[in-house]
């Protein structure tokens, strides 16, 4: 049996929502409360409906209220599976005022309602005619739970084999004859229920047969419909991918936009070369966007080779503009050492005035060394300026020398006068002296820091200097203006290069959206034709459905339905009857079978199973029909028979699974392969055994199919290694 998919038109908080699944492992990874148990129990309510089997108290299952609707709908869902080659659809309506099951034939939709008969619930046993499983029994094998089984006395007799017969059969086989005397054995005994039903039988085949004639109508104009609704079906699916093609040419045309606009902007960098190669949609556009990547390469670059040293052009101008401060205060200096040797001489001048006739010509001699010494200084300043200054140098020594001998000189004639010029000459001298020497101390500190900057430059002197700066500047604007040159060469060739590109991508733009015109009117031709059909069939059903309510349908489907419903009850009896005579052989050979066939098959299934999910810690195993199919398991270290009860979490969950799966084959072996369900199955496993059971359900996907619900990630994370070598697998998602 495989499920293939299932639609929940209103079942708990889904609304119109289909899932297809996969023939092999479907997984749902999703959080709690994302609506995963809810589509579990949603394929058993498709399946089996929400009543109660074997009747005590209520009708309804426990969960019948839990998954009404969430919003205001029908109680719906509708389910197609595959089963002995035969693909069926089964649609129910579970809500108790208006319950309906009905089930279909595919691929012609051929309906078969009918031929199923109602139990006493008033539910037609689809799966239970298919699989001879009813809901609790297909939950019980199918879906692996952490609890005991469910039905257990219904799947398996619990009978003890002695020779003497056991009570309980003698009970049963009892029961047994008396519903086989009350059914009867003819149907044309008059005071039996196979006579009563053959009766009623005859009288509705009668019944039927005036409103033939009217039925002839009604199918053909039926099969016309369904016909019509087929086609209408397929042009709604052709439609469909219509506008997933017109879907794609808008992303396309998006695209091409986006591409247009790009191509007036020459890429800059790899990442949008990258780009262009990723949206490229021709080899011709790739061998544009080559060409034009080979030209931006082959074009030179701007640097020019720079043969001359590198001179820190910030910090030669800094040292000039240095030096030219230091020159200046060179010049102040010397121009003070001038003011001091011309007010040295004014001075001795207005002490001559004061002097009489007789001392002048004594002092004639002091005089002129003063005035010597007063001309040499104006000789070195004037040296000075001129840029001499060795010459200035030599010129200011002289001065001092000339002045020093006219100041003894003049002390030796004062002496005289001591008491006239004394004050004076005290207050002077040393006053004049000591700026003159602090003077030349400052222009000898400036003359070596001048040159020791100059000589930094390699340079002799400061005229050196300058003319080095004039040839070094005119040097690098010539190298300045040679690569500004080579730059603008190198922006024309790109200019060239990527209006090239350009014009090239655009002329292939324009024939990509030439292309794409065509390709649309193609498909709005196409559009309207399938709307123009799709609109004539809806007229034609109408008409169809119109000519159908003219006929006296009530009538006749009332008539088919009542002679239908006598030979279900016909049949339904005449199987009851064979099922009871069945029965009551079966129920003697019960557990002689059990215990000579079934029973070792299915512990040694199950011992089977646990040693592989287990590694191989738990070998054996035993299930006890006589108390539910209880579990037991011998602990190997210790030889130790212990109930599933006295293990551990995790032991106790892979006893379960082991037990369900035993189960599971024996009653897929009888039948066909069934599916099995997980919800969330394997919170106590370990790293290790969790591996070790997903890995043998991978092998039981290659027969039966799986559905795993859980809402961790370590089971995804073991099973997308597996799920990848086959596409039998599916991994789904919840909104």
């Amino acid at each position: 049996m495989r499920v293939d998919e299932l639609t929940l038109k209103g079942f708990g908080k889904w609304r119109d929502a289909t899932f297809r699944f996969a023939p092999g492992v479907n997984v749902f990874s999703a959080p709690n409360e994302a609506g995963k148990s809810t589509m579990l129990q949603g394929i058993l309510a498709a399946l089996y409906g929400m009543k109660r089997d074997y009747v005590k108290g209520a009708r309804y299952l426990p969960e019948y209220d839990k998954y009404r609707p969430w919003h205001q709908g029908d109680y719906e869902t509708i389910i197609t599976y595959q089963l002995a080659g035969k693909s069926y659809r089964l649609h129910r309506y579970l809500l108790k005022e208006r319950e309906q099951a009905r089930i279909f034939l595919d691929p012609e939709w051929t309906e078969l309602t009918d031929v199923y008969r109602e139990d006493r619930r008033k539910e037609r046993d689809f799966l239970e005619k298919h699989l001879g499983l009813s809901r609790a029994l297909f939950t019980d094998i199918t879906w692996i739970r952490r609890e005991p089984l469910s039905a257990a006395e219904h799947l398996m007799p619990s009978l003890s084999r002695t020779d003497e017969a056991n009570p309980a059969v003698n009970s049963m086989l009892a029961e047994l004859d008396r519903d086989l005397t009350a059914i009867g054995k003819k149907e044309r005994a008059e005071n039996t229920m196979l006579g009563k039903a053959g009766a009623l039988v005859a009288q509705k085949e009668a019944e039927l047969a005036s409103a033939e004639a009217a039925w002839s109508i009604i199918s053909q104009l039926t099969q016309q419909i369904a016909d019509w609704e087929a086609e209408r079906h397929e042009l709604e699916q052709q439609r469909s991918r219509l506008q997933q093609r017109k879907q794609r040419a808008h992303a396309r045309e998006k695209v091409l936009q986006e591409r247009w606009q790009k191509s007036y902007r020459f890429p800059a960098d790899s990442d949008e070369w990258d780009w262009w190669d990723r949206t490229a949609q021709s080899a011709e556009e790739k061998q544009i966007h080559e060409a034009a990547i080979s030209r931006i390469m082959a074009v030179p670059s701007a640097e020019t080779e720079d043969i001359e040293p590198q001179i820190d052009r910030d910090k030669l101008q800094a040292d000039y503009a240095k030096g030219i401060q230091l020159r200046k205060r060179w010049e102040e200096g010397h121009l003070r050492l001038a003011e001091l040797a011309a007010s040295a001489l004014t001075a001795g001048t207005r002490r001559q005035d004061r002097q009489t006739d007789g001392q002048r010509k004594q002092q004639r001699f002091p005089v002129w060394l003063w005035g010597s010494a007063g001309l040499s200084a104006v000789l070195g300043i004037i040296s000075g300026a001129a840029d001499q200054p060795a010459l200035s140098v030599i010129l200011f020594v002289l001065t001092a020398a000339l002045a020093g001998g006219a100041w003894v000189k003049s002390r030796a004639f004062a002496r005289a006068n001591r008491e006239q010029a004394g004050s004076l000459k005290e207050a002077e001298a040393p006053s004049a002296a000591q700026e003159w020497k602090k003077q030349q101390e400052e222009l000898a500190a400036l003359d070596a820091e001048l040159l020791r900057m100059v000589r930094m430059w390699g340079a002799t002197d400061w005229e050196a200097f300058v003319e080095k700066r004039d040839e070094w500047l005119s040097r690098m604007r010539s190298r300045e203006s040679s690569q500004l040159k080579a730059q603008l060469s190198q922006k024309d060739a790109k200019t060239q290069i990527a209006e090239r590109w350009g014009d090239d991508l655009r002329r292939v733009l324009e024939l990509e959206k030439a292309e794409m015109e065509r390709e649309q009117e193609a498909w709005t031709s196409q559009w309207q034709s399938l709307e123009d059909r799709l609109q004539q069939i809806r007229e034609e059903m109408a008409r169809a459905n119109g000519e159908i309510a003219a006929h006296d349908t009530v009538s006749v489907a009332k008539a088919k339905g009542e002679y239908e419903e006598a030979v279900s009850s016909l049949r339904q009896l005449q199987q009851k009857r064979e099922a009871l005579q069945i029965a009551r052989d079966t129920l003697e050979e019960a557990l002689a079978e059990w215990n000579r066939e079934v029973s070792p098959g299915v512990n040694e299934h199950a011992s089977q199973v646990l040693a592989q999910i287990t590694g191989g810690a738990y070998r054996d195993v035993r299930l006890d029909p006589h108390e539910r199919f209880a579990i037991r398991v011998l602990e190997p270290s210790r030889q130790l028979v212990l109930d599933q009860e006295h293990c551990s979490t995790g032991t106790q969950d892979q006893l379960y699974l082991a037990q369900r799966l035993a189960l599971h084959a024996h009653v897929s072996q009888q039948s066909e392969p069934l599916p099995l369900f997980f919800d969330d199955h394997f919170v106590h496993y370990d790293e290790a055994r969790l591996r070790q059971t997903l890995a043998y359900l991978m092998e039981l996907s290659e027969e039966h199919q799986i559905f795993l619900f859980t809402c961790q990630d370590r089971e995804m994370k073991i099973l997308e290694p597996l799920l990848r070598v086959s596409n039998r697998h599916l991994v789904h998602t919840l909104g």
